[in-house]
């Protein structure tokens, strides 16, 4: 596996970024992305949990994949301030992901601007929160937009590979999802990954990284920190296929995960395999 390091930019005008990044499918982190946002100074622990502390929140943990009844499900709910204080007490895998918290607090908005750098932007931001050590698996967005995340707090390690690659990182059909451990590649288990070649960075705050629709993406919370994730389509052919992923995910996925059970992953595991194959030195 091969992993470059992902092209860092400041003062980039939208036209240069469009014309340089978005046309060529090319990741990049901006330095500058969040000039004049008040939540970059606001928004920290102490903010959240004396101020929004009593949101009931869905929790999840690295159980979310596993096949059977609580699959693709949280853990568990409590509030935010107590989700708050055991992910920065310490190593944990629980996390807090597409959460929108705008919905209960709309003044929030007003801490951040959406740039020009989008003609078409999804103007329904979602939040992230994980302690140290805490892992986002694998995985492509399932509704197919750019994504545009900003990283508060700490340092976080993404890693990053093209739709190119899809069948080489082992995706498992009718899901959005990979199980390989880009962090440790196990060459013997997926002797495909040798010829992969990524993208790596350490995001850091204040920073924000352009993934590109469809972009696969691995991300390790190397300390307590969470993000804010800024969305929008390409096209309506994007959006159209989103729209397919959903109801494969909710109608196909989720229904054949209910009827099978280990059944159904086992299958999934076989036909990644069985189209990793040709790619395999």
């Amino acid at each position: 596996m091969k992993l470059l390091q992902v092209e860092r930019v400041s003062n980039i005008s939208p036209r240069e970024f469009k014309e340089e990044f978005q046309k060529k499918n090319k990741p990049c982190v901006f330095t500058d992305f969040t000039k004049g946002w008040d939540a970059l100074n606001k928004w920290d622990y102490n903010f959240f949990h004396s101020q929004y502390g009593n949101i009931e929140v869905p929790v999840f943990s690295s159980n979310y994949s596993k096949p059977g009844k609580g699959y693709m499900t949280n853990d568990t709910t409590m509030p935010f301030a107590k989700f708050l204080e055991t992910i920065k007490s310490g190593v944990s895998d629980y996390r807090l992901f597409l959460f929108d918290i705008f919905e209960h607090a709309p003044e929030l908005k007003k801490s951040f601007s959406f740039p020009d750098y989008q003609n078409y932007w999804i103007k329904i931001p979602f939040m992230f929160f994980g302690g140290e050590g805490a892992e986002v698996t694998m995985h492509y967005d399932i509704d197919c937009a750019n994504v545009f995340l900003t990283q508060f707090i700490g340092n976080k390690r993404v890693i990053l590979f093209s739709p190119e690659e899809t069948e080489k990182i082992y995706h498992h059909p009718f899901t959005v999802k990979s199980l390989i451990d880009p962090k440790n590649p196990d060459y013997e288990k997926f002797p495909a990954l040798k010829n992969v070649t990524g993208y790596e960075t350490v995001l850091k705050h204040g920073e924000t990284i352009f993934m590109p629709s469809q972009y696969w993406h691995y991300m390790y919370y190397m300390d307590f920190s969470f993000g804010l994730a800024m969305r929008s389509q390409n096209s309506p052919f994007t959006a159209a296929k989103g729209g397919i992923n959903l109801a494969t995910h909710f109608v196909v996925d989720k229904g054949l995960n209910h009827l099978m059970g280990n059944s159904w992953q086992a299958w999934k595991e076989r036909k990644a395999y069985e189209n990793a194959k040709p790619f395999e030195v």
